[in-house]
């Protein structure tokens, strides 16, 4: 390892520097969730990086205990060695010779791969440069380097641009220094009754001090307000009775892809037409839409915020003209696009392909399950994190997020029985059967999005979900 030191001192002019890792005590977390994360997608990827901005010192503080975390064992001996290149000094002092001087750092720490951590900051600078763009997307796709990276919202913005790399950076977008007294604004969940909006409620409820609920069908079994946002007359009484809200989020609509092909205009008045009637009588309000990867067509990914969207089916296209409604009517709208959606908020939910797999592993058969179209599962509590992220940062426009994995169902199937025989030693005895499937739509064969904020692995997300069910 001296030999590393030695050798890169010559870069030290180029913004080449070893970072302490702390070899004293246990590491004092104040960043816990984020850091932890971290960690595990770094096991699993060999890549993280950190979107952190207006938190002063604190900037760089879930750097520093990833890093401390990753470079010791479990009893604080220190394992591996850090070093830090500052991209802006970098390519500022190293002019043309930026991807050179690069290509020459990467083959000392190569030869250290196993005892070193490489931290990138304003890892967004590398986008200008086509030749440094290529050795990262390199060092990324082929796990040759551990590599910790930060940037912030507006260099998570410039690296989408390149959606080759930036898919396959892992993201996580850092919690803001945590608040001491709830967040003082008023925030409606329309669709509370929903999978996703009763995930949404529950923690938004504990992090706002008023939160409003509305649904349908189950609205007064559960508890919220009843609302029918097909009618605009309803929409009107509504809000003229609570005019106020700070934040209004839109996750009523059709969700299925099957239904919306055969229930049309039902598919285009929930997804597109609510929000027209809603930007009529929501005044002042920050609107957040929830939309779909079934915006993509699947067949040229990975996709970017700014990738062209070309829905293949009924339910893709009224989703990304809902995206235009919400940009359109409300002027400083959030639209954030969602994986496939899994998790459990008790035995009422709407099923999912993971809930109907989960229930197959019950039945005394072969379990048949289709092992061609690709899907990014994202759990629950993790896209309701991500987006009130996305609120406390005053995100505004598109952003997307759906699970590292791309996994098609057989594999999510043979994952969670696996993980059940881990946690109740309860073996699927049967062959899980991959076969082709098809319903009334088409469907996307593989829409990976790159991710403002990568959830947790899927393994960890059902571990989550079979406790949560369990325990309930």
């Amino acid at each position: 390892m001296s030999n590393v030191n030695n050798t890169l001192r010559q870069y030290l002019k180029l913004g080449v520097s070893s970072l302490e890792v702390s070899d004293s005590g246990p590491i004092v977390s104040s960043f816990g969730d984020d850091v932890d994360r971290a960690i595990s997608l770094l096991s699993k990827f060999n890549n993280v990086v950190f979107i952190a901005e207006g938190q002063g010192q604190d900037e760089f503080g879930a750097i520093v205990e990833t890093v401390n975390k990753f470079c010791r064992d479990t009893l604080g001996q220190v394992l591996r060695k850090a070093f830090r290149l500052d991209a802006e000094q970098f390519i500022k002092a190293s002019g043309d010779k930026s991807a050179v001087r690069f290509e020459e750092i990467l083959g000392v720490l190569e030869n250290e791969r196993e005892r070193i951590l490489l931290v990138i900051t304003s890892l967004e600078k590398f986008v200008k440069d086509e030749r440094l763009v290529a050795l990262l997307q390199n060092i990324v796709k082929e796990s040759t380097i551990p590599m910790l990276g930060i940037t912030t919202i507006s260099g998570f913005r410039q690296l989408e641009k390149k959606p080759d790399l930036a898919s396959c950076l892992q993201f996580i977008l850092s919690e803001k220094v945590p608040q001491i007294n709830k967040r003082d604004k008023s925030v409606l969940i329309i669709g509370a009754t929903s999978l996703f909006g009763n995930a949404v409620y529950q923690l938004f409820s504990r992090e706002y001090k008023f939160v409003s609920g509305t649904g349908f069908s189950k609205a007064n079994l559960l508890g919220f307000d009843k609302l029918d946002v097909t009618s605009g007359e309803e929409i009107k009484k509504y809000f003229s009775k609570y005019p106020n809200f700070d934040i209004v989020v839109y996750i009523a609509g059709e969700a299925d892809a099957d239904v919306a092909e055969k229930e049309r205009d039902r598919a285009r008045i929930l997804n597109i037409d609510a929000v027209s009637s809603l930007a009529q009588h929501a005044k002042n309000c920050k609107f957040v839409y929830i939309s779909s990867e079934y915006v993509f067509d699947g067949s040229s990914g990975p996709y970017g915020s700014g990738s062209r969207a070309d829905p293949i089916n009924y339910y893709g296209r009224t989703k990304l003209e809902g995206e235009k409604a919400s940009l359109n009517n409300f002027s400083d709208a959030l639209v954030v696009r969602l994986g496939a959606l899994y998790g459990y908020n008790g035995p009422s939910d709407k099923k999912t392909s993971v809930s109907k797999l989960i229930a197959s592993l019950d039945r005394p058969e072969s379990l048949k399950a289709d092992n061609v179209q690709i899907k990014h599962p994202i759990l629950l509590e993790d896209a309701a994190r991500t987006l009130l992220k996305l609120l406390d940062y005053g995100a505004s426009g598109i952003y997307q997020a759906n699970g590292p994995e791309g996994l098609n169902k057989q594999e999510m199937a043979e994952r969670i029985a696996a993980v059940r025989n881990e946690l109740t030693g309860h073996i699927f005895p049967y062959p899980i059967v991959g076969v082709e499937q098809t319903g009334t739509a088409a469907k996307p064969f593989n829409t990976h999005m790159v991710n403002v904020d990568t959830p947790r692995l899927f393994n960890e997300g059902i571990r989550f979900v079979l406790l949560e069910a369990g325990n309930n």
